[in-house]
């Protein structure tokens, strides 16, 4: 074979594990009678969605325990846990901001009615702002439940009287996670990640509302062969999470059938699931998802 025809081929193929056309990968093992699965949640995409991908429903059903990332009987954290981030002020907000970064700020906190977000660490309160904005701010027609597609999925299985378990062993260990991780850099990251969001809610800009639909049309690049350490979003913490998950997974994958729902983004890079699972000797395989 020529190179080039070579590599145009190995071309073609990365390209089609980026983008499969699926969010879901059955998990194997040769020689093992186990499968197991994998499916990215996009947490803010409504249950009823979920409920019509009538293949990852019976993978769901045909499981011997259902893996989510945290189960809703974890106990909250403590204030105590809570203050492993330090104390977070309007001082130290407006220290992270540019000037017309803390205009925004101050204009989204004021119409919201919302001043206890300045009490919020970056990493929190990024996740407490794009919360509102996929799922309380972006125009959903028809929809019927605000419920979050992780919490759905959950109680499904528990109706189908399935063992779940939580993949973060609770949220005081996450946010001890989130302390041992942190850096000035990551909390300056973060606290423009919330500015965006704030920004787009503040202006009625609901271009990034497309990634919802994307995603139900399961236009995703999962990016399989990108160094998450050398791109713009790095998170240690998404890293760290992604290490601890394969861990458990991997000795779970061994003895039982496991449906594992996470959030997309933890399937994605080198560093993510689907690449770590391959590492230590799974296949790992898209399937169709409905």
């Amino acid at each position: 074979m020529k190179p080039l025809i070579a590599l145009l081929l190995l071309c073609t193929g990365l390209r089609a594990q980026n983008t499969p056309g699926t969010l879901l990968w059955e998990v194997s093992r040769q020689g093992s009678p186990f499968k197991s699965y994998l499916f990215g949640t996009f947490h803010e995409v409504e249950p009823a969605f979920f409920a019509t991908l009538n293949n990852t429903m019976d993978k769901l059903k045909s499981a011997d325990v259902v893996y989510v990332e945290e189960s809703s009987g974890q106990a909250t954290p403590s204030p105590a846990l809570f203050s492993k981030l330090g104390t977070w002020n309007h001082a130290r907000w407006d220290s992270l901001l540019a000037p017309e970064q803390q205009v925004i700020f101050r204009e989204f906190i004021s119409r919201a009615e919302r001043p206890d977000f300045y009490k919020l660490p970056p990493l929190v309160l990024n996740r407490t702002v794009s919360g509102m904005y996929f799922l309380e701010f972006c125009p959903a027609a028809g929809r019927q439940s605000y419920e979050l597609m992780d919490t759905y999925i959950e109680r499904l299985a528990r109706q189908h009287r399935k063992p779940v378990s939580s993949l973060d062993r609770n949220q005081g260990d996450l946010l001890q996670q989130v302390a041992a991780t942190r850096s000035a850099t990551q909390d300056s990251m973060y606290a423009g990640f919330c500015v965006n969001f704030m920004q787009k809610m503040l202006q009625d800009d609901t271009k990034d509302c497309a990634l919802l639909d994307k995603y139900k049309r399961f236009e995703v690049d999962y990016q399989l062969n990108t160094d998450l350490t050398q791109t713009e979003n790095r998170s240690p913490l998404l890293i760290e999470r992604n290490n601890q998950w394969t861990a458990t997974l991997e000795i779970a994958m061994n003895t039982r059938n496991c449906f594992v729902a996470i959030g997309l983004r933890h399937l994605f890079y080198k560093q993510g699931l689907i690449e770590q699972l391959r590492f230590r000797g799974f296949l790992v395989t898209p399937i169709a998802a409905s």
